[in-house]
């Protein structure tokens, strides 16, 4: 029957039910969150790092290719500057063009001078002269050959002359001044 204390019962009874109810969802809605948020989280970082992954990879492609395209250069370009105190394979080089070119050549080196081009190690120039007789094709295949020498070498200056009716193609005399740059050794 219904009374007013079986009514406040069936009340108070379903109102607890429905407040066990409520706190059941927050605590569920609460606890799956703090789930969604720390998954999120992990993506989030994630994506970061597979980001952060593919700059790397290509750095690092970037670098091998950069490397394969320097190969033994480095070891080229150490090897371009002989030390100052010891040119001896530069002159055997110039031996060799003038062999080569069936020269005979005459050359004199001077005492070397510190450079005034900076670089990460100190550098000396030695200026040097060379007199070559020759005709005008045979100095020009000698000076190509000159220009493909692995030294860092340069022609100051270039002087022909001849003396036979024929000119340059004849018979001549060829001499340049050049500088050798070196490093100084330690």
């Amino acid at each position: 029957m219904f009374t007013t204390k079986n009514l406040l019962l069936l009340i108070g009874r379903h109102a607890l039910i429905a407040f066990g109810a409520g706190l059941i969802a927050v605590f569920a809605v609460s606890f799956l969150g703090g789930q969604i948020q720390h998954i999120t989280t992990s993506i989030i970082q994630n994506h970061k790092l597979v980001n952060t992954l593919e700059k790397r990879t290509e750095l690092f492609s970037i670098l091998k290719r950069d490397t394969e395209i320097i190969g033994t250069s480095d070891t080229l370009m150490s090897n371009a500057f002989v030390p100052s105190d010891n040119i001896l394979d530069f002159v055997s080089a110039l031996e060799s063009l003038a062999t080569k070119n069936s020269l005979t050549q005459n050359f004199h080196f001077d005492t070397p001078t510190p450079s005034p081009i900076p670089a990460p190690f100190p550098l000396s120039t030695i200026t040097y002269s060379n007199t070559l007789p020759t005709n005008i094709l045979t100095l020009s295949n000698y000076l190509k050959d000159f220009e493909r020498l692995p030294y860092f070498t340069k022609i100051d200056s270039l002087v022909i002359s001849s003396q036979d009716k024929g000119g340059l193609r004849a018979s001549g005399t060829a001499s340049f001044h050049a500088t050798l740059y070196t490093k100084v050794s330690q």
